[in-house]
């Protein structure tokens, strides 16, 4: 389990849809309710395999009011952001309940 954990934490952040680990991409909000899960396969469809994930996150995230702003002790910014990709969570999103 230890080795597990190691060769989790220790790979490197994905950098487009095709690089993404999972078949559910995950993304949230630490200021704001704001949480969603989207199908890798109609993400690609969508903004095309080498799109960067950035920017497919920051897509997503349009409706934010703090999208724009920077960020500031008093207005923070968007803090819209992937669950998953550096493989921080033990258990995978895309396997069905039980595994």
């Amino acid at each position: 389990m230890a080795r597990v954990l190691v060769a989790a934490l220790s790979m490197a952040f994905p950098k487009t849809l095709a690089d993404y680990p999972f078949v559910v991409v995950r993304l949230r909000c630490d200021l704001c309710p704001r949480q969603g899960r989207y199908r890798l396969a109609r993400l690609v469809a969508r903004f095309g395999a080498e799109a960067d994930l950035d920017r497919v996150r920051r897509e997503l995230a349009k409706p934010c009011h703090r999208l724009e702003n920077k960020g500031t002790a008093m207005r923070p910014g968007c803090r819209v952001e992937y669950i998953d990709p550096c493989y921080g969570s033990l258990r995978r999103p895309d396997l069905p309940p039980g595994y």
